[in-house]
């Protein structure tokens, strides 16, 4: 972790976590892409119940990115609008979301693409 004791280097970090975001949404639409090709004509009942997890799982991890995201852009706001206050602690708690998030995502998307190899 940056030691975020300076408004900016909490700014420049914040932004960082959005690019990243961004990139995850699309690598996850891409995914989802790859899970309606792979899972056309198929019917094995199992496989289904498969198809159907992933498919939820990565409407449900788009939601997740919208709403860190937000959080990500609500806490630039309240830094760049009130840089004196204290932002230490919200940002730590904010940074715990986020790798929560990628290290969700990326067990998600090893997951998926050991499922279509298989």
């Amino acid at each position: 972790m940056i030691a975020a004791t300076e408004p900016q280097e909490i700014l420049s970090e914040c932004s960082q976590w959005r690019d990243n975001l961004r990139h995850y949404r699309e690598k996850i639409n891409g995914l989802r892409n790859n899970l309606y090709q792979w899972a056309a004509g198929k019917t094995d009942h199992d496989l289904l119940k498969e198809i159907e997890h992933f498919h939820n799982q990565f409407h449900i991890q788009l939601i997740n990115i919208h709403d860190v995201k937000h959080a990500i852009k609500e806490h630039i706001h309240q830094v760049e609008h009130h840089p004196n206050f204290g932002h230490k602690i919200p940002h730590h708690n904010l940074e715990g979301q986020y790798k929560f998030l990628v290290t969700h995502l990326d067990k998600l998307q090893s997951d998926f693409q050991n499922f279509i190899s298989s």
